[in-house]
């Protein structure tokens, strides 16, 4: 019986010499969010048999890094029972009669946070029937819901913003699961100005809860949003350095991950963000049509689906050698 390695850490954290001592095919999976990935990647990367990633563009940053081996694309899945468009709500006590975005990550730079604040207070006023809710989480213990909040606060000071704005709800902890199933639900739209995902698990859940997603048009979530699912935000590729050195970086920035030689990831341009989120607000029925579509594609992006594509890379990668 042939013995399996299939390595789900970082590539360069494995020791390959000891792991070949065990088993008789090694294989990697991983996942990236830029052109390029970490040079202290690359060296393990082509001693194993084979690199197992969720997406094209992902598959093209690999071999744009000079990866070598075979890369097989297996994509992630969504549960779409758990995420279903009849889930209960979250309510929250602004949000009754107001067309609600609703956006859910990482309190980092790669995420964008700063571009879509910036384009939600520039686009609507107090006087448009808009809510934006955010749930996020930091990184360390510090960074809680009363610090991040903070940061938001001294951002919009910062924009010179005096005027009152459109409300934002911005939730920095933990939700049960009902409770984060809800926060889908309770959008008409979901909004991230993404600067890169290796694949974006919140766009998934959004549409399988039946919420049209609104995206930067660039990154391993384009496999699976269209123009029938999703609002796309235009874009440019450009060097992760140049925001964050920006006076508009506002989150946890992972440079030494992201600020590397020959990586680029995609800047959303603000005017077409801010563009798409006041379409999609006066178009309330497309997005319930863009939602409903998004819900009947994820129906085909099962993890079943997800493990019985890796099943066969695997034995596509034994029966070669």
């Amino acid at each position: 019986m042939k013995r399996v390695l299939i390595y789900h850490y970082l590539p360069s954290s494995m020791n390959l010499k000891q792991e070949r001592k065990y088993f008789d095919h090694i294989m990697i999976n991983t996942v990236w969010e830029t052109t390029k990935i970490p040079k202290r990647w690359l060296s393990n990367l082509n001693r194993v048999d084979s690199v197992f990633v969720p997406s094209t563009q992902n598959k093209q940053a690999l071999r744009n890094s000079g990866v070598s081996v075979p890369i097989f694309i297996v994509p992630h899945g969504v549960d779409t029972v758990r995420y279903i468009p009849s889930n209960k709500k979250l309510r929250l006590p602004n949000s009754n009669g107001r067309f609600v975005f609703v956006s859910v990550f990482g309190f980092q730079h790669r995420k964008n946070p700063e571009a879509l604040l910036r384009a939600y207070w520039e686009e609507f006023s107090a006087s448009d029937k808009v809510l934006l809710v955010i749930k996020t989480n930091g990184y360390a213990k510090y960074e809680n819901e009363k610090w991040i909040k903070m940061q938001i606060e001294r951002y919009k000071r910062k924009l010179g913003i005096r005027k009152k704005t459109a409300p934002v709800s911005v939730i920095g902890r933990h939700l049960h699961t009902e409770q984060h199933k809800g926060i889908y639900t309770m959008g008409q739209a979901f909004v991230l100005p993404t600067r890169g995902e290796g694949v974006g698990l919140p766009f998934l859940e959004s549409l399988a809860s039946g919420v049209p997603v609104i995206a930067t048009g660039w990154g391993g979530h384009m496999d699976f949003l269209t123009s029938k699912n999703s609002f796309f935000v235009k874009y440019k590729l450009k060097s992760p350095a140049i925001s964050m050195n920006s006076k508009h970086a506002i989150a946890r920035r992972f440079r030494g991950l992201f600020v590397q030689k020959g990586q680029r990831w995609a800047e959303p341009e603000i005017s077409s963000l801010k563009k798409q989120m006041r379409f999609a607000y006066k178009n309330p029925d497309l997005c319930k049509s863009k939602g409903r579509q998004g819900r009947q594609d994820m129906l085909q992006y099962s993890w079943d689906r997800a493990g019985l594509l890796m099943k066969q890379a695997v034995e596509k990668v034994i029966s070669k050698q």
